[in-house]
């Protein structure tokens, strides 16, 4: 994602910004949510209307659906604030940086993926198991066999 090297809010806000409501619609999260990462500096200078009220642009819609996928799979806040500071700079030299936080939280969800894998195999296993006794039969063989 390359973003202007403007601070928003010294930039106008441009036609297609929407408040803070309707950035909460279309993003999934609170408002509250919003004015947290707002004040954890996630969202760099966000523009604000006449009324003081902040504006996300599709630039800034675009970054935080990438802010919430990041979130949502673990990456600690700092992280996130790192990724977005060099995300929102539009600068090339941050790519590499970038690219290396990605990669490595990847290897971090593909672990805890395999992790839930595992867990939901156990699970079931366990409703199988359940279900033959209620069934008056034998629990099934665990895949493990543990």
């Amino acid at each position: 994602m390359t973003l202007p090297n403007v601070p928003p809010a010294e930039a106008e806000a441009s036609a297609d910004a929407v408040s803070i409501g309707e950035a909460s619609r279309q993003s999934g999260l609170s408002v509250d949510t919003l004015r947290y990462y707002d004040r954890e500096g996630l969202l760099g200078d966000l523009p604000r209307d006449a009324g003081g009220r902040r504006l996300f642009d599709v630039d800034m819609l675009g970054l935080l659906d990438v802010l919430v996928a990041l979130r949502r799979t673990g990456m600690p806040i700092e992280q996130v604030r790192e990724f977005s500071a060099h995300a929102r700079s539009g600068v090339d030299a941050t790519r590499a940086g970038r690219l290396a936080l990605l990669r490595e939280h990847r290897t971090r969800v593909h672990a805890d993926l395999a992790q839930l894998n595992a867990d939901l195999e156990l699970i079931d296993w366990k409703i199988a198991a359940y279900q033959a006794a209620e069934d008056g039969q034998d629990p099934p063989p665990r895949k493990d066999n543990a």
